[in-house]
């Protein structure tokens, strides 16, 4: 009897483990292969960028990031971005020697979580269970940098992708122009608003979210009122949309948001699983703390809401996120 107990013990145990290693639906779990690390990414080819190089007909160039600094709105528990000088011209009128001859140099250095700013999460950020996308062990992301960080799904996967056809949804126009705290978009949200701005989803594209929540943040100057903003309510997507991305066959997809998805979650148990769903599942990538002002305003001059986007990350090897510049030109 209790041997028959251990077998069943084992065979129970052997059940739980192998549950914790499939995906949820929708997935794409070997999609491109058993050894994939680049996810959805790999909807964008050479024809989609090519045809998306194509919308460029006035030359009009957007950055679509918020200034690298320590006023800007980061996670809470994240240290903003810290940028010091190590070398400085009044050092030298201090009496600094120069040691160069006749050159002089100003250097400097920036601290900051990888995530602190406009950025990607590598699909190695965020998971549920003991996998990542594509059935990768959890143990894959190590101690960083002897042990590399994340050794499998790293950023640096998708260091020559990311660009092609970018989508503007605007749902915050689409709103009224404005959203309470908190809102969670819904799929019906998405596609009433691309109705309305006539716009469609492609396989491959990379879709921007707008919420307003960024630009919310920096219109309050009194500092505590803005860790107060931080930690209140965020406005963005909700677990409906995970299949609506599944459809569409989406590359990425970025908001003026902290975390994209609504916050809190309306149910306790299900907080930030939307990250799942995208990061592990899909391989679809996430962005967060995007500026869509001036791309937005154009947008809605010229009725088009498609154009050429470059949003590569930093080549880091083995980190689990990047800051970037992305780049919208129509």
């Amino acid at each position: 009897m209790k041997q028959i107990c251990i077998f069943v013990l084992i065979g129970l145990l052997t059940i739980m483990a192998g549950a914790r290693e499939k995906p949820g639906d929708p997935n794409n779990w070997g999609k491109w292969g058993k050894q994939d690390e680049r996810g959805a990414a790999n909807y964008i080819d050479a024809k989609s960028i090519k045809k998306a190089a194509a919308l460029i007909d006035r030359g009009k160039v957007f950055s679509l990031a918020i200034p690298i600094d320590n006023t800007g709105p980061v996670y809470p528990g994240r240290v903003p971005p810290q940028h010091f000088m190590v070398a400085t011209g009044a050092d030298y009128v201090a009496g600094q020697p120069n040691t160069l001859g006749k050159m002089k140099f100003a250097d400097d250095y920036i601290y900051m979580p990888l995530q602190g700013s406009t950025q990607w999460d590598a699909l190695s950020h965020a998971w549920y269970d003991n996998s990542l996308y594509n059935k990768v062990d959890q143990a894959a992301i190590k101690s960083a940098p002897a042990a590399g960080g994340a050794t499998k799904l790293g950023i640096e996967n998708i260091k020559n992708s990311m660009v092609g056809r970018g989508v503007l949804i605007d749902v915050l126009a689409f709103k009224g122009g404005a959203l309470p705290p908190g809102y969670m978009i819904t799929r019906a949200d998405i596609e009433k608003t691309l109705k309305s701005q006539r716009t469609r989803v492609k396989e491959g594209d990379i879709v921007l979210i707008r919420t307003g929540f960024v630009p919310d943040y920096f219109k309050i100057t009194d500092p505590a009122a803005r860790i107060a903003f931080v930690s209140g309510p965020h406005t963005g997507i909700g677990p409906d949309v995970v299949d609506w991305v599944d459809k569409m066959e989406i590359a990425g997809i970025a908001a003026d948001n902290l975390a994209l998805e609504v916050l809190p979650n309306p149910d306790p148990e299900k907080s930030l699983s939307i990250h799942g769903s995208l990061l592990r599942d899909l391989g679809v990538y996430i962005g967060e703390i995007w500026w869509f002002e001036e791309l937005a305003a154009d947008c809605a001059e010229d009725g088009r809401y498609e154009f050429f986007l470059a949003a590569q990350p930093l080549n880091i090897p083995g980190a689990v996120g990047s800051p970037l510049n992305p780049i919208a030109i129509k």
